[in-house]
């Protein structure tokens, strides 16, 4: 018989799949967004969209967890991360030719 993996694992692996594209696309849309010609008012966003990444795919990975396993969950946190983080930036860069690029 195979050992399943043990849940701590996997969230080690969820963990990692979203906080370190959360850090580093806030560092990068940071200085896209927020210092790049003195847009002051794109800091706000900047700062919400990177907590919303945050949460988006844990609640995603959470709710995957539940249903399926560990795997399909840290699956669904990639993807929701990868997705979410592109979605993130076509909005930001919408937002600041709108807020006043």
């Amino acid at each position: 018989m195979v050992n399943p993996t043990p849940a701590f694992i996997w969230v080690i692996v969820i963990a990692i799949a979203i906080v370190v594209p959360a850090v580093l696309m806030y560092l990068v849309t940071t200085f896209l967004f927020a210092f790049s010609g003195g847009q002051y008012r794109m800091v706000a966003v900047v700062n919400f969209a990177a907590l919303a990444m945050i949460a988006i795919p844990s609640v995603a990975a959470a709710i995957a967890w539940r249903v399926r396993s560990g795997a399909v969950a840290a699956v669904t946190a990639v993807t929701a991360t990868l997705g979410g983080w592109v979605a993130t930036a076509v909005t930001e860069w919408v937002l600041s030719f709108w807020l006043g690029a």
